[in-house]
């Protein structure tokens, strides 16, 4: 399937939002970002892992508050 790099952000910070990580959604975007800025893909990767991790990390909780509203 090919996507925009629009789309692909969209579907990783949706599942990022949920708590979930997917690794090859997560090397997809970090791939297209390593073209767009023509730097290396590890140093993409060193940079946002971390910052995947952190909203990913609060993810049980975002959707725990959400259900407790509705």
């Amino acid at each position: 399937m090919n996507c925009s790099f629009e789309e692909l952000a969209v579907a990783l910070a949706d599942k990022l939002w949920k708590g979930k990580r997917v690794e090859k959604l997560e090397h997809k975007v970090i791939e297209r970002i390593s073209l767009l800025l023509k730097k290396d893909q590890w140093d993409i990767f060193t940079d946002l892992d971390s910052c995947f991790e952190k909203v990913a990390a609060g993810g049980i909780e975002r959707l725990n508050k959400s259900v407790e509203m509705s």
